[in-house]
Order: structure tokens, then sequence, then C-alpha cells
């Protein structure tokens, strides 16, 4: 499908190179970047439909054991966490209650003291002196003493509080899980679902979501008291208790209003104006809890209402665009948070609507997985189903960090599969292409900001070539993103070959002749890499470059599979003299580690650029 047909303007996808594409394509049109879902063919589809499904009984017991796990799993998350707060409440309280067996002394006079006054008393009577007994001062607790007791008896009091209701809410958990006897399924099914809007309705999520913010209330009024008798004893104490009171506070804080600050941003507005450059591997904050959550929600109803200011609007769009986009479109809870981000990169432009999905999320996924399980025998197989399920080229050059491969070949399921087998054999194909300069960035992992870019491009530009409805305008289209985005990869990769060859292999023998022709118009992007380099750019390692592309391109003029336009054209004959006269001005031909593939490509290259019968005029 053109991008006329899809109703957008022809200018911009040519400024930027990277859509994410659907899961599949249809018929003729299928890309390699598509998910490999096989379609059934008919008489499978009509044998299938004959096959007896599940039965009603069946169906029940499947859909009220998804039920059960459900609740479960809920069930179990929330009785962890009480079970956790109330060993750390039952510790506290007793480290608290140390604490206050001494404290509440303070509140009264010291029998100590009343003791001394009475003898004293007693002995001036004994003397018969004629001095006047002074009165008795009535006692007054200090004010000091009054604090720190009401910091820790409210610490205590929240303390037990909050083990009270634990046990309380297990035995309301208790009793939501109860499995009852039931005339039918659909009434088991039923029962469980009252139960479920029942505890959403009378709010026992967010009572238990408050437990633990009830403890950690308690823990800072304990500090408070500490800080409180410090600095009525001594000031050095003080200082120090105080500095660590307030590092914990702080990190407290910090750990609850980070994950709304930090939220991650709809990228959407970069996908649908064709910004690819901008797009990100965003991370999630962690530090998630019931007081983040709850500082999430706050935060998301306070601001909403100010965005009617427009000078508020405008800097909040200007300072936090991704609180922004969350405060219009808050999520529901901490997974759907997560998924939004995952999702992300699974959205697409109308325009290129019939184009690849790259996963990016799934591909470093993929990629730590390789990296961790790729010397156990017993996972290769998996690894390679699962790998086969993407495109070869993702998986060569993002789960792989191999970019040499997908630079110089069509990549395919099979050299996946040698890879992950056997990777010195892998390597040994072809010692020009494996032993060619990575890119800067490309030993980082896949979420670092150098490789998503390159990644995005190369893929690109594999799928657009690959398909053979491919019109002249896109062709067009294809070369000018190719233009547009070749001073930037060389410089994010620190390379002077940046564009794929697959992709002019793939232009140079499509099946259009009008494609062909116009594909000719890559040739002085590759020669001007191939000649040129900036000054200080390592000549030995753009000499690596340009024999990684001799070998490529000579395995593609001695394809016999198909013939390529750049033996049937005047500008291809005159690239191939062009790179052969290079070759032998730079002394490519005297590598000293396979002087005999050194032969064969200098051969076939030789033949191929004096061979001029083949050339239409």
């Amino acid at each position: 499908m053109s991008a006329q047909q899809n109703g957008a303007s022809p200018e911009s996808p040519s400024q930027v190179p990277l859509p994410p594409s659907p899961a599949q394509s249809v018929g003729v049109n299928e890309s390699p970047f598509s998910r490999r879902t096989t379609s059934q063919p008919v008489d499978a589809v009509g044998k299938a439909e004959e096959k007896k499904g599940p039965t009603l009984e069946k169906s029940w017991e499947k859909l009220m054991a998804e039920v059960v796990k459900y609740d479960d799993e809920m069930a179990r998350n929330w009785k962890e966490d009480i079970d956790t707060l109330l060993v750390f409440a039952g510790l506290f309280s007793a480290v608290i209650t140390a604490f206050a067996i001494e404290s509440y002394q303070w509140l009264s006079e010291d029998p100590a003291d009343t003791t001394v006054m009475l003898l004293a008393q007693i002995s001036m009577q004994l003397n018969a002196s004629l001095i006047a007994l002074p009165e008795r001062p009535q006692f007054e607790p200090d004010a000091s003493s009054i604090r720190i007791n009401c910091f820790w008896f409210l610490s205590l009091i929240f303390s037990l509080t909050s083990a009270l209701f634990g046990l309380l809410c297990k035995q309301w958990l208790r009793e939501h899980q109860r499995d009852p006897p039931t005339r039918t399924p659909g009434e088991a099914l039923a029962l469980r679902q009252l139960r479920r809007d029942s505890l959403e309705k009378w709010g026992v999520p967010s009572f238990l979501s408050a437990l633990p913010i009830l403890l950690e209330v308690a823990l800072l009024l304990f500090f408070v008291g500490i800080l409180d008798l410090l600095w009525n004893r001594h000031r050095t104490p003080f200082v120090l208790c105080f500095i660590a009171v307030t590092s914990s506070a702080g990190l407290y804080f910090g750990t609850s209003f980070l994950p709304t600050l930090t939220v991650p941003g709809d990228q959407w507005r970069y996908i649908v104006s064709w910004k690819f450059n901008e797009l990100s591997y965003q991370f999630i904050c962690p530090y998630k809890s019931p007081q983040a959550w709850m500082m999430y929600r706050l935060s998301c109803r306070v601001i909403r209402p100010l965005l009617k200011i427009q000078s508020f609007n405008d800097l909040l769009r200007r300072w936090f665009p991704s609180l922004f986009d969350h405060i219009a479109e808050p999520a529901s809870d901490w997974s759907s948070f997560d998924l939004r981000v995952i999702r992300e990169f699974d959205r697409r432009p109308v325009v290129f609507s019939d184009s690849f999905h790259l996963e990016v999320y799934e591909l470093r996924a993929l990629e730590w997985a390789a990296g961790i399980f790729r010397d156990s025998p017993s996972i290769i197989p998996h690894l390679q189903n699962v790998l086969g399920t993407i495109s070869p080229a993702a998986t060569m050059s993002a789960v792989f960090g191999d970019w040499n491969s997908t630079m110089w070949r069509d990549v395919e399921k099979s050299d996946v599969d040698l890879r992950l087998r056997d990777l010195e054999t892998f390597q040994a194909r072809d010692w020009f292409v494996s032993l060619a300069p990575r890119p800067a960035i490309w030993d980082s992992a896949l979420y670092s900001s150098g490789r998503i870019k390159p990644l995005f491009c190369h893929l690109y530009w594999l799928e657009m070539a690959s398909r053979t409805d491919l019109s002249e305008d896109e062709v067009g289209y294809l070369v000018t993103s190719m233009e547009s985005q070749q001073a930037s990869l060389q410089r994010s990769t620190g390379l002077r070959f940046v564009l794929p060859f697959p992709v002019a292999e793939k232009l140079w023998t499509h099946p259009n002749p009008q494609v062909q022709e116009k594909s000719l118009r890559l040739l002085p992007f590759f020669k001007d890499a191939f000649s040129a380099h900036p000054l200080g750019y390592d000549e030995v390692r753009h000499n690596d470059e340009r024999s990684a592309f001799v070998s490529a391109l000579t395995t593609h003029l001695n394809r016999t599979d198909c013939t390529s336009c750049l033996l049937k054209s005047n500008q291809g004959h005159e690239f191939i003299r062009f790179v052969y006269d290079q070759v032998i001005s730079r002394q490519l031909y005297e590598p000293p580690w396979d002087a005999v593939e050194t032969r064969r490509l200098m051969s076939s290259l030789e033949m191929d650029s004096g061979d001029s019968t083949t050339v239409e005029g």
C-alpha cells in the first residue's frame, strides 16, 4: 500500500525513517519484519471447525479456575503485605514500649525528690528551727517531657492500631475467599463478583494500603520524639541524630514522589508527527508503594483543574511534559502504568499503518535472555523457537547486537540458528564482514539512546525495500529518508558506511524495473562513504569497512537467481569500475589474514567491471 493510498502527505515520511509496523502482512506483501503467523489452509480450517469444542461443563470449569486464580493471587499479595506489617509492628511496638516506660515517669514528681523534701522538713522540725518552712512547690512537668510523651505514646498507639487492623483484614480476606456450596457455576461466579465489587465499594483495598502508611507515621513520630529529647539534653547527639533522621525522612518522601515526578511520557505525539529521533527507551521508577500511588493519584486530581489556567498549562507542558500526559489520562494501577510504557512502541502513525512493529522492550528482554542462557544447551531449542517469531534482521542486530551481519547480509532464520549454536562457524563464513568495525555505541545495551535510532532506521528501510508492490514514488521517499539520516548516523556510530547493503540489494534486484532505475540514486551514498572520510578518521578502520563492502558487493553481483541493475546500466557499470579502481589504488587486495579470499573477490570484481557487453544504453 502506498503512502498516497493511506491518505497521507508524501513528503512527511521521507524526513524520518522510523515507524513501527503491524504484526503481520497479507499475501505477497508479507514482510520479513511481520510476525510469522502462518494462516491455515482452507481445508485445515474446515477440519478445525468440525472438531468438537469444549463442553459447557469444561468451559465453566476453566472460567472459574481463572477467576479463582485471579482472586487468590490478589488475596495472597495482600496477606503477604499484612504478614510483613505485623512482624514490623510487633518489633517496633516493643522498642517504643521500652522508651515509653521511662518517659511516662517524667510526667509525675520523682519519688526520690519527694523523699528528700520530707526528710529536710523533719530535720528542721527536730532542730526546733524558728525559720519558717518553705511551701512545697506544686510539681509541673516541663514542656519537653509532655511533647516527648505525646510523640511516643501516639507512635505506640498507631503501631498497635496498624497491627490490630492488619489482623482484621486477614479475617476479612479469609471470608472473601471462602467457597460455600452453590447450585450452579454461574451462581458461584456471581458470588465471587459480588464479593469483589463489595470490597471495592467499602474501600478495603484503600484500607489495606493505608495500614503501612499508618505504621510509617508511627515511625516518624518516634523519630521526632528522639530529636526533642536530645535537643534538651545535648547538642552533639542531637545534630548527629537530626542528620540521620532527616536523611531517612528525605529518602522516604523522595521515593514517594519520584514515581510521579518521573512518569514516562506518551511517545504517541512523536510517532504521529514522524519525529522518531525523539523516541527513547523509557524506564519506570520502581519505588512503587501505597504512599507513592496516593501521591500519583492526588497529583492528578489536584493538578487537573489547574490546567484551565493557561499559564500553568504552558508551564507544566514545557517543564513536565510526561506528567502533563498522565494528568489527562491517569493509569488505573501500577500494572497498567507499566504496560502503558511498553505498548508505546506498538503504536504506529496512520501513514505507515501497514508497516512493522518494532517492539523495543520485547527485543531488550530477548537480548538479556539470549546473553544469560546462550551457554545452556537445554534452553537453546526454546530460544530458537521464540526468536523465530521475530524478524531475523531484528534478532541479529537487536538481540545478538551483531550490526555487521544485518549491515552487509540479508539475514535469514538459518543464520540466527547457526549463530546461536556455533558463533565461530557463523563468523568464519565471511571474515571480511565479521571483522568489519562495529559502531561506537553498539557494545552498550539496547536501551541506550544511541542504538535505538540506527535500529529503527535499518529495519524500517529494510521493511520498505522488501515490499514487492513498492512504487517509484515510495522509492523516492525511501532514498530521501536515507539521505536525511546518513550524516546523523555517521556521527552517532562513528562509521562511514551506515546504509545497510541488503536494502540496496533488494532495490537493485526488485521485480519492478522502474524501482531498480530509481534505486540507482543510492550509488552516490556508497561512493561517498567509500572514497572520503573526515579529518582524523582512522584509515585502517575505513579500509576494513571498504573490504566488507567489496565482499558484499561481489556476492551481490555473482547472484544466479537474479540479475542486479548494476550490471544492466551505465551508472552501475561506472560504479563497479570506481570500486575496482579504489581497491587497486588503496591496495585492499593485500590483507595478510585471507589472501585466498581476497584474490577470489578481486577476480570476480575485475570480471564484472570489465564486462560491458551486458550494459544497456
